[in-house]
Parts: structure tokens; C-alpha cells; sequence
């Protein structure tokens, strides 16, 4: 049950303060858009390092940072701000909050698992890394020393909360060889395990379970947007979505087979509205997944600062923070490299919002 009055000031007072220290440090929407509509990575850059991120930056060689070094910026301010978001998180809810950062950890595996699979090394993928939890840089260079796939899983399940997931996943890999069904198979494994976390929240705070089910639906209607560009089958992906989404697999499956392309499935989602998204991809020069991608993030994006704003001492003011801090990462990557990739200012600006109200 919510608690509110002394009860909820005396669990959420401290925390709430915090989080709310941290959001402050966050890029604002003016700062986003400058960095965005920048001439160059190097304005981008100078950007950004007016922001929280210039410690980071620094550590990698400041505004004259290699671009091959960046990401290594990124991850390292995500991971410190994943790890203290877990420090100041009411002890009594510090279960949820890892539940729901534990994807981080599993990312970190997954990373390990892929880059094995390709004969890559810890160099391949250590810009990616976010360095938080279990599987941090230090415990992923020394998996990343085992001589194969099933021998990375096996040295990860060595005490690890996430055992069964891992030996899930070591199963899915031994049928076919393929690391994208282990990553499969752990990230579904992952949202199973979460929906005991957010049949919690339904009745803690029910804005909050909202917005990780809504998290969930993108990655499902993602796969039913791809499924459709290359003409897919709904049976030939249906094993990859994920469960404790507000739509349920009846109703994906329905939406996907009622419509007959890509644009037509687009229209019917209701969830999010993608009508702009689609616009920007019927006329863009490439037709990339990432446009709705960035559509459905912004989205998420703009509830999650409602519920900060609005959310004052409850688990909320904590999770709101924690996909805040995620999408602004990933939107500096998709600014940064879109650019060094060559997209125009205007193909960028299309595809990001940032906390607009």
C-alpha cells in the first residue's frame, strides 16, 4: 500500500532530496538542443563539457577527446550515477530499485557474451561498459580471459544473483551456437523475473509500474515494426517478446497480423503516439529502426519528468531518475555518433526531444 504523511517523509525525505540533487545536474533541454543542432563533434563536445559530464570527459582527454573514447565517458557517468542512485535509495525499497538497474549488469554480460562469440577481447567492448554492480570492468576483463562462450556464462553464474537467468541462457546457447539467443533468452528472463517488482509498484505507486511497462512495449513493438520492414512472420519472432508489458501478447500478435505493412502497423499503436516518427522515416534517406526508437524513448523520456516532478516521497521521485539518466545517454550517443556519422542537423533534431514539456 502507498504511504504518505510522517511514515512516507521518514522512508522517502532523505532520498527524494537526493535524487532530486542529481536530476538537477542533468543536461537541460536548452544545452540537448544545442548539442544536437552542433556544426561539428568538437561543438558538441565543448557542449557538453559545461555540463555534468565534464569530469568524465576530462578522464579521456577533455574537449580534445578521441572519438573511439567517448563512449568511455558516457558509461563511466552512467555508471556512477547507477551506483549512487542504488546508495541513496530507502532501504526499504532497495530491492525493487536493483531489480530494475539490474539490467545494466545483464547488459554488461551480454556484452561479454557477444564480443566472445566474434573471438573479441575486453578492448572490443570496454567503452561500453557501465561500470556498476557484479559485472563491473574489473570482473568483465577477467571473463573475457575464458576460452569460450559457454565458459564466460559459466565463470559469471560463480555467486551470482542472476544464476538462473545465466544458466538460461547457457542452455539457449548450447542448442544453436548463437549469442543473440542467449541475449534473448537472458533478457526475457530478466522482465519475467521483474514482474514480481512491478506487481509491487501497481500497488506502491502505480505511475511507476506504468512507465516500466511501457519501457517493455517498446522493445516489443520494435520487433513487431522490424518484423514488418523485412517482411517477417509473427511466429518468426514471437519467442523474443517479452512479458509485463500494457500489451499483452494476444493483442501484439493480433496488431501484427491485422496489418498488412510497416505503416499501416505504426497507425494502430496506440500506445505511443508515432505519427511523426513515421513521417520522419517515410521520408528519410535511411529507413532506421531508430527513428521510432528515439520516438518511443522521448516519450518515455517526457512521462518520466512528469513523474519526477509530481512525485514527491515515493518510490517514484527513484525510478523516474533511474530511465531519465538512461535515455539521456543514449540520446548523447545517437547526437554524437549520428553526427560523426554525417547525419544532417535536421534529420537529428526530427528524431530528439529533450524534456519537452
Amino acid at each position: 500500500m502507498p504511504v504518505a504523511g510522517y511514515a512516507a517523509a521518514s522512508i522517502y525525505g532523505y532520498s527524494t532530496a537526493r535524487v532530486k540533487a542529481m536530476e538537477s545536474k542533468m543536461i537541460p533541454s536548452e544545452t540537448m538542443q544545442g548539442i544536437v543542432n552542433a556544426k561539428d563533434v568538437s561543438s558538441m563536445l565543448s557542449l557538453l563539457a559545461q555540463t555534468d559530464y565534464k569530469k568524465d570527459l576530462e578522464e579521456f582527454g577533455g574537449v580534445n577527446i578521441k572519438a573511439d573514447m567517448i563512449d568511455f565517458a558516457l558509461s563511466k557517468n552512467l555508471g556512477y550515477n547507477v551506483n549512487k542512485l542504488i546508495t541513496v535509495s530507502p532501504i526499504v525499497v532497495r530491492g525493487i530499485v536493483r531489480a530494475i538497474v539490474g539490467k545494466w549488469d545483464l547488459s554488461n554480460i551480454k556484452l561479454a557474451i557477444e564480443a566472445k562469440s566474434r573471438g573479441g577481447t575486453f578492448n572490443d567492448i570496454s567503452r561500453y561498459i557501465v561500470d556498476y554492480g557484479i559485472y563491473n570492468s574489473a570482473a568483465l576483463k577477467e571473463l573475457m580471459n575464458e576460452p569460450s562462450v559457454e565458459g564466460v556464462i559459466n565463470r559469471a553464474m560463480i555467486n551470482s544473483p542472476y544464476r538462473k537467468m545465466l544458466a538460461a541462457a547457457l542452455e539457449g546457447y548450447r542448442k544453436g551456437k548463437s549469442a543473440l539467443e542467449a541475449s534473448i533468452t537472458i533478457d526475457k528472463a530478466y522482465y519475467d523475473n521483474l514482474g514480481s517488482s512491478i506487481i509491487k509498484l501497481l500497488d506502491m505507486h502505480h505511475e511507476s509500474a506504468q512507465i516500466i511497462k511501457l519501457d517493455i512495449d517498446t522493445k516489443n513493438l520494435l520487433y513487431l515494426i522490424r518484423g514488418k520492414k523485412y517482411g517477417a512472420k509473427f511466429t518468426d519472432f514471437s519467442n523474443s517478446l517479452l512479458g509485463n508489458g500494457t500489451i499483452k501478447f494476444d493483442q501484439l500478435r493480433d496488431l501484427y497480423e491485422s496489418a498488412k505493412d510497416l505503416e499501416s502497423l505504426v497507425r494502430e499503436i496506440k500506445v505511443f503516439d508515432l505519427s511523426a516518427a513515421l513521417d520522419s522515416y517515410k521520408t528519410a534517406k535511411r529507413k532506421e529502426m531508430l527513428i521510432f526508437e528515439m520516438a518511443m524513448k522521448n516519450d518515455l523520456l517526457n512521462r518520466s519528468m512528469k513523474l519526477l516532478k509530481h512525485s514527491v516521497l515515493s518510490i517514484g521521485t527513484v525510478i523516474s531518475y533511474a530511465y531519465l539518466k538512461e535515455i539521456e545517454v543514449f540520446t548523447l550517443r545517437i547526437a554524437i555518433k549520428g553526427k560523426g556519422y554525417g547525419l544532417g542537423r535536421d534529420e537529428l533534431s526530427k528524431m530528439m526531444v529533450w524534456k519537452a514539456e
